[in-house]
């Protein structure tokens, strides 16, 4: 019996002493060397993540210098419900998770922060690499009465957009994995040095359209991932009336259902579609006293195609429109689902 006490309290130990700690709070400089930093430092990305003891709480503040980006890889699993991982960027905006797989996150200067705090064992490890800013921008665009739809991820790239206030509407092509938007910065200003906004992950997760506070922004993507995720970019004046904004997303299926809810107010739904197939509205569910407005591009005159009361639309279905570069179906009021097929 001595002998298995002995044995237990050994093993015990031993699992114990493999389980690493970290202190309340570090600094990361990017090193003279420019080689990345690992934590643990003997931890590498083909590696397992090693154990974390539990009851941590710890943070470590990482620098970037001026003209360069982080780039970010956590292995890692929380061990119960109530513990996190936490990053946040330098305009404040923070993403929290229990469960990392090494998808890269992306942060401009001047600094980050990434903390941790879980109350049982977890697995934890990070990677950080510096790289320089060197994309050179694709080009100078004005934004007016027509939208710009990019192909924002798909290849690195960088681009000025101009107007008296810009809007963005973004849609992944995988609604359920859109880890890619991560790579995608925008910043308010001509190039990087602007005042760093957000990123297109945040602003897909928002569900809703972002309206620049000044009439230049730069987009830049800095790792490409040859996926077709969209980016809707118009002048704000044709988009800031819709209290509620969203992307038609078939997510690989013939069939897309997009639900939007204006209140009192204006919403719209947009389909962009790098097919061009046309689209057929099968179904849709609105307020009888409300009126549904298509547009092939931005709603002006210039654009406008037909106008539907929700009191007789039903009779009318099926209604087949044209697969323009974008086409936005504009409800007056009120809660609308509508249903469409969309041949692949």
């Amino acid at each position: 019996m001595f002998s298995l006490t002995v044995f237990l309290a050994t093993v015990a130990i031993t699992i114990s002493a493999a389980q690493n700690t970290c202190n309340t709070q570090s600094t990361i400089n990017r090193p003279v060397n420019g080689q990345p930093v690992y934590w643990p430092a003997t931890w590498r990305e083909n590696q397992t993540a090693p154990a974390l003891a539990e009851d941590q709480s710890c943070s470590w503040i990482v620098t970037i210098p001026e003209g360069y980006y982080a780039r970010l890889i956590i292995n890692g699993k929380m061990g119960d419900p109530y513990s996190h991982f936490l990053t946040i960027d330098s305009a404040g905006n923070l993403i929290t998770s229990s469960h990392e797989t090494m998808q890269p996150y992306f942060f401009p200067p001047s600094k980050f922060t990434l903390s941790l705090s879980n109350d049982e064992v977890a697995a934890f490890a990070f990677k950080i690499e510096w790289s320089p800013f060197n994309i050179p921008t694709s080009y100078d665009a004005g934004i007016g009465m027509q939208p710009h739809v990019l192909n924002i991820t798909k290849d690195r790239f960088a681009a000025e957009f101009n107007s008296d206030a810009v809007s963005l509407l973004v849609s992944p092509v995988d609604p359920k994995n859109y880890y890619s938007l991560r790579s995608t910065l925008v910043f308010e200003g001509q190039d990087f040095n602007g005042f760093y906004r957000t990123n297109l992950y945040l602003l897909y997760r928002s569900r809703q359209q972002w309206i620049s506070s000044k009439q230049t922004i730069y987009v830049i993507n800095l790792e490409a991932s040859n996926k077709l995720d969209t980016l809707l970019i118009q002048d704000a004046q044709y988009t800031r009336d819709y209290a509620d904004y969203v992307q038609l997303n078939c997510g690989g299926s013939t069939t897309c259902i997009a639900t939007v809810d204006g209140g009192n107010k204006k919403s719209a739904i947009a389909s962009v579609l790098v097919s061009q197939n046309n689209e057929t509205l099968v179904d849709i569910r609105m307020d009888p006293s409300a009126t549904m407005k298509v547009y092939y591009g931005s709603e002006t005159a210039f654009a406008f195609d037909s106008t539907y009361n929700g009191s007789t639309i039903n009779s009318l279905l099926p209604l087949t429109f044209y697969g323009s570069y974008v086409t936005q179906y504009v409800i007056s009021n009120g809660k609308a689902t509508l249903t469409f097929n969309i041949p692949q």
